[in-house]
């Protein structure tokens, strides 16, 4: 329970400087004023203490969040009960911790939305327009479980996009560890018994052994351009220029680029009609269904769109206009807007572009994987070759002379 420090003045006038712990602000000032107190100031009392939070709230957390808050306030629980609740039964720390705090934003008579906004890095745009639109047409329960479906489709999309990178990430980490094994460990062994014969290299075998001495006493300049390239390369993607530049990049990529596309469009579809459903404005729903894109090409092609529209223009011209969405969907944009339709309409195309993503990274998994097998044994055969061939050509030798 938090602790308050207040100070008041009583009936006869004498101020009164004390600390009480109480539920929140509002019920205190109110006991406060039943015992004929007038209040002057109310502060929370929170102790220092050095804190390292290195927690973060996973999609996860929130949908079940956004799903258990909706039941309960179904059931008729405050809300200011059901944050508590969720507090306490809450297994992230951090998430506990934030729960805690918005509890508290929402005691002193703020609302929901704006205790959410508290917290940026935790809560995403979507969510927080969501539940504002929800609570401004009191229909926060029915925005809350939009909320958590629009959470699910962006875990899904993420998930498909990961399990679609696994396996090249594993295969060149498992190439890379073992051919940086025999340069470290290997190749030294046999330029040393190459020495000792005073045997004559040749020239893949030289560069072979050159470079594994380089790893070995040198290799420590490899790391580090390695991580000044990587460091750089993050700071860059955080400028917006280098983050248009590095995404624009992404979408014209020969074979995964168009799985990048339909990944980011089917996100901005889904988030725009679950923000329209909602009763979310067009102009703010094509600006926060941006954030949510993941790809900043897209996020700028809907926020042009939503400077546009007020001025009279049509959704699907500028969504044309762009360049960066299929004809197809644009004409389907189009029949929406002139029939009213436009939530749903953009939810087929999400579901569309979805089972799309699906298919498109199958047929990239059918190709990378042979690409990748063949790199493979590319790299290990040239090491093998460069180590062994020497010894057949002294078996050679050898048995001539004899």
């Amino acid at each position: 329970m938090p602790v308050y420090q207040y100070s008041a003045r009583d009936a006869r006038g004498q101020l009164i400087n004390e600390s009480m712990a109480y539920n929140n602000e509002i019920a205190l000032r109110e006991y406060l004023r039943k015992c004929n107190l007038f209040v002057l100031r109310i502060e929370e009392h929170r102790p220092a203490r050095v804190r390292l939070d290195f927690g973060r709230v996973g999609l996860g957390d929130l949908i079940i969040l956004c799903r258990q808050l909706r039941t309960m306030l179904n059931a008729g629980m405050p809300l200011m009960s059901g944050l508590e609740a969720l507090a306490e039964q809450a297994t992230s720390a951090r998430l506990r911790d934030v729960l805690t705090q918005i509890g508290r934003s929402v005691g002193q008579g703020k609302s929901l939305a704006a205790s959410l906004g508290g917290f940026p890095k935790v809560f995403p745009p979507m969510l927080l327009a969501l539940i504002k639109a929800g609570e401004e047409a009191g229909r926060l329960p029915e925005n809350l479980m939009e909320g958590s479906r629009q959470l699910e489709l962006q875990m899904e999309i993420r998930q498909k996009m990961i399990s679609a990178l696994i396996y090249p990430l594993f295969t060149l980490i498992a190439t890379c560890g073992t051919v940086l094994f025999m340069l470290l460990y290997i190749v030294p062994i046999f330029a040393d018994i190459y020495k000792q014969l005073h045997a004559t290299l040749p020239a893949m075998t030289l560069s072979l052994v050159w470079f594994s001495e380089f790893l070995v006493h040198q290799g420590w300049i490899i790391v580090l351009v390695a991580a000044g390239l990587a460091i750089g390369f993050q700071r860059y993607k955080r400028l917006p220029e280098g983050r248009m530049r590095v995404d624009g990049l992404k979408l014209r990529l020969p074979v995964i680029g168009t799985l990048f596309l339909k990944s980011a469009s089917a996100g901005l579809a889904a988030s725009l009609a679950g923000l329209l459903d909602s009763g979310v404005p067009l102009i703010q729903a094509l600006e926060t269904a941006a954030d949510v894109s993941g790809n900043a090409v897209i996020a700028r092609a809907a926020r042009e769109a939503a400077v546009r529209v007020p001025l009279g223009h049509r959704l699907s011209d500028e969504l044309e206009a762009s360049g960066q969405f299929p004809l197809l969907v644009v004409r389907m944009i189009a029949i929406a807007e002139d029939v009213g339709t436009l939530p749903a309409v953009l939810r087929e195309i999400s579901a569309s572009y979805i089972v799309e993503v699906e298919y498109a990274m199958r047929r990239v998994m059918a190709l990378i994987e042979p690409i990748m097998v063949l790199s493979v044994a590319g790299v290990v055969g040239y090491v093998l070759v460069a180590l062994y061939y020497p010894i057949f050509q002294l078996g050679d030798t050898f048995l001539k002379g004899a």
